[in-house]
């Protein structure tokens, strides 16, 4: 009941989320052959989870496992959750739809504050208590893992177990463990939670009593005396083993919808304000034979067209050009876009901006922090006001358009100048190089301290601050090429309460949950009158965790947890800042002595730039134009793909070109398009047993080639039943046109349709995308209607004035059908020509 009662509630999405669990590269397991379900749970839309890197790594390292079974949950938005809530149907998962009650691990990723009543929301609608002493073994385990746990506090309460650091070992650690358990048949949760405590980088918090001094800060106390402090998790090296070789490929648009390639993890540079920089230590670069051999499986099994390059400094890469010149190497005669998202002056050698010349642009970013150079020292942030002119000045002329700048507010030591500074330096910046269509778009946001890092123990800027400055700079950034964009300072109390907040927090969520809250990530859903009133009725003032400075002896909540970084260290960098003293990166210096590497297991990875010598394949010569013949293939596009838009149909329909290995045409110019068109764009919603595109492929192909090679790659619904060899305008895109309507209820009957039949004429009026006024006769649209049954109308259209009407504005505009009536009913076009 609840899979089809789900079905009903997707079926008023329509969209590709209702696909959702068919995209290209999923994995569908028996789960009644697995020793072990395990739920990964991204508590965000789809449209922001299903692309997330560290998603996908974690869905590959699981399936891989025979005896393992991972499926993905995604947060519902709130119409959808309503209509969940209503009829009492629980989070399902998209592979099998299974209840999330029913899997064995639920793992939730951990990646923004803001995010943290999405995981109530889940809980709720699964009927799983929220907090972890309220579940027993009964219900599934709950564990997280992510950036925010390493602040695992405010979460504590309704976790039963946190991975701190990487997660590709520890995730089947913990997998095995439980495994093991469930076969040894002790039934004990207090058990398994001993078992799972002794492994590396797993947080337990049932093992840690709090309790709050005289401040109200809080203390931890140990039950166990061999299980006092948490070590974070490490994977030595990135290898091509632990990348998801085969993402998957939503077939809606989210947010990253390329091909995302890491090429290192970790940071050195040391800005005093960056939690990833300090987390994530040391750097470890993955290779270049690896990445080529990755790229080429990649886009091989998903059909993607661009490649981001990722990490928290791409331009730190150590082989960059070379790399780049062996990603050309392979992309050439594929078209594809590679996406450098921000490169320093510095590392632009004539070498690498003549490859960056090659490139497709895409966004383009410098984060320059602080207005000033004294704040930008102070910060460690080790970019000069030269640098950043001359990489904006380069940036402009190999070809972006616009640059981001990224600014915060309310750093350690910040002053009026440095708040001055940041308009001044944008707008120097734009009457420099902002020539053309060129410009900048400067972002404000106000500055977080986070935990783990030198600031972690300074205040927030409070709201009134905020808005006093945030104003300022709206003022005062005068040039017209120059666009503003702010974080709501509301959003960062919110975020910041919870990114050095404690036990206590716990309630807070859970009422603010319970006063609506409810993806507040997002502007349009974000309403802190509700987060006012949490904070009146649990008591707790958010000043304490956010605008208060912390004294160097007070505890903090996230003492026990070790990323590795020394305490000493982050005192002694907190007193650099102080001095405005700079610390170098420690892949050209020596070692700042951090404290994170042994030297032994745990050390930089970083690829020597003077041995590797270029051994990219030389790309094959491009195929001359009248190496392609023109070929028209008949599709048709039934059941659920009928809720694919026409963008979203041509996106897939490229991908299943590319992953069938077809040679294809594409257009001339900077930014080359495959050369493909449809005769026409179907309706959403709308099913059709014979469409028509047309594509330039080798000539040497056989068409019965392309339709057998196309039809396995093309998701269920989509499929080609024709494909011949022609020549322009042999097809006519306003033919007449044969359709079924089903129609669910109806007062519509043969005398009504009779009466339309025997008109002259039906004139309705409209207005064009110029605004002039429009006269169509859809009586003259419509050659003929026969019911086949009493629900069912057979519908023939024929042009009108080089336009093909359709059936619902028929049934709409003719029949007086509602918009609820009209989207109900199931048209499915049978014929046309």
């Amino acid at each position: 009941m609840h899979k089809q009662n789900y079905q009903d509630i997707l079926g008023l999405v329509q969209s590709p989320t209702r696909y959702a669990g068919n995209e290209i590269n999923t994995v569908k397991k028996d789960l009644d052959q697995v020793d072990l379900t395990f739920a990964l749970v991204f508590p965000d839309l789809y449209e922001i989870g299903t692309s997330h890197f560290g998603l996908q790594i974690l869905y590959s390292i699981l399936n891989r496992e025979k005896n393992i079974a991972a499926e993905r949950f995604f947060t519902p938005a709130p119409d959808l959750e309503a209509q969940m809530a209503s009829k009492k149907i629980p989070c399902l998962s998209l592979e099998s739809r299974k209840e999330l009650a029913d899997f064995d691990i639920i793992g939730f990723s951990l990646l923004y504050e803001l995010n943290f009543t999405n995981i109530l929301t889940m809980l709720s609608l699964s009927g799983i208590p929220f907090f972890a002493q309220d579940r027993d073994q009964t219900f599934p385990l709950v564990i997280g893992g992510g950036p925010c746990a390493f602040n695992p506090e405010p979460l504590a309460d309704f976790f039963d177990a946190f991975v701190i650091g990487d997660g590709e070992e520890t995730v089947l650690a913990v997998s095995r463990t439980v495994i093991a358990f469930k076969q040894q048949g002790d039934g004990k949760k207090s058990t398994l939670l001993r078992m799972l405590s002794e492994i590396a980088g797993v947080y337990v918090p049932q093992f840690f009593t709090p309790f709050f001094d005289e401040t109200g800060c809080q203390i931890l106390s140990c039950v166990r005396d061999d299980y006092t402090r948490v070590k974070r998790a490490f994977l030595p090296e990135l290898t091509k083993d632990n990348f998801p070789m085969d993402p998957i490929v939503p077939f809606g648009k989210p947010v990253h919808d390329r091909l995302r390639l890491e090429i290192a993890r970790g940071c050195t540079r040391g800005c005093r304000f960056c939690q990833a920089g300090m987390i994530y230590r040391p750097v470890r670069e993955r290779s270049v034979p690896d990445l080529i051999q990755i790229t080429k499986t990649s886009l091989a099994s998903t059909g993607y067209a661009d490649i981001s390059l990722l990490s928290l400094s791409t331009g730190d890469y150590s082989r960059l050009p070379h790399l780049m010149q062996q990603l050309l190497a392979i992309s050439r005669n594929q078209c594809n876009a590679i996406s450098l998202p921000s490169i320093r002056a510095e590392r632009l050698t004539p070498e690498l901006m003549a490859l960056i010349k090659t490139v497709r642009k895409t966004g383009f970013t410098i984060a320059p922090e602080a207005g000033t150079q004294r704040l930008r020292d102070i910060i460690n942030k080790n970019l000069t006001e030269e640098s950043i002119r001359d990489t904006v000045k380069n940036a402009f002329e190999l070809g972006w358009k616009n640059i981001k700048l990224y600014f915060m507010m309310g750093l350690p030591f910040e002053e009026a100048a440095d708040i001055q500074g940041i308009c001044d330096l944008s707008d120097s910046l734009a009457s420099a190089y902002a020539k053309g269509k060129r410009s900048i778009n400067v972002s404000v946001t106000t500055f977080i301290p986070k935990a783990h890092t030198p600031f972690q123990r300074h205040p927030q800027l409070t709201l009134d601050a905020t808005m006093e400055r945030l104003n300022f700079i709206k003022k005062n950034l005068g040039h017209p090429k120059v666009n503003l964009k702010w974080q709501d300072p509301c959003m960062s109390l919110v975020e910041g309460v919870f990114s050095r907040g404690d036990r206590r927090l716990s309630h807070l969520l859970q009422t603010a949950f319970e006063n609506g809250c409810r993806l507040d990530g997002w502007s349009d859903y974000f309403d802190f009158s509700r987060w006012q009133k949490a904070f009146d009725q649990t008591g707790i003032d958010p000043d304490f965790y956010t605008s208060r400075h912390r004294e160097k002896k007070e505890p903090l909540p996230w003492d026990h947890i070790d990323t590795g970084v020394s305490k000493q260290f982050l005192e002694k960098e907190w007193e650099n800042a102080a001095k405005k003293a700079l610390t170098p990166d420690c892949r050209e210096q020596d070692c700042t002595g951090c404290g994170v590497c042994d030297f032994k297991q745990i050390r930089p990875v970083i690829h020597d730039t003077k041995t590797m010598p270029f051994s990219g394949e030389a790309p094959a010569p491009p195929m001359e134009d009248a190496a392609f013949a023109r070929y028209t293939v008949w599709y048709s596009k039934l059941e659920d793909a009928r809720f694919f838009g026409h963008l979203e149909l041509a996106t897939i329909v490229q991908r299943a070109v590319r992953r069938a290995g077809l040679a294809v045409k594409y257009s001339k110019g900077f930014n080359p398009s495959m050369r493909l068109s449809f005769d026409s764009a179907l309706p959403v919603g709308m099913e059709s047993q014979e469409e028509i595109f047309h594509i330039f492929l080798d000539r040497k192909l056989a068409p019965e080639t392309i339709q057998h090679a196309l039809n396995r790659q093309l998701p269920p619904g989509l499929a080609v039943t024709d494909c011949r060899r022609t020549f322009q305008g042999q097809t006519d895109a306003f033919a007449v046109c044969v359709y079924q309507v089903r129609l669910l209820e109806t007062s519509l009957d043969a005398d009504t349709t009779d009466r339309f039949m025997a008109k002259d004429a039906f004139i309705v009026e409209d207005l064009t995308k110029k605004g002039k006024i429009r006269k169509t006769d859809l009586r003259k649209s419509v050659a003929a209607l026969d019911w086949k049954t009493p629900h069912t109308l057979e519908m023939t259209m024929q042009p009108y004035n080089g336009r093909q009407i359709r059936p619902g504005t028929i049934l709409k505009q003719c029949f007086g059908l509602s918009d609820t009536a009209v989207c109900q009913a199931r048209i499915k076009k049978l014929k046309q020509g």
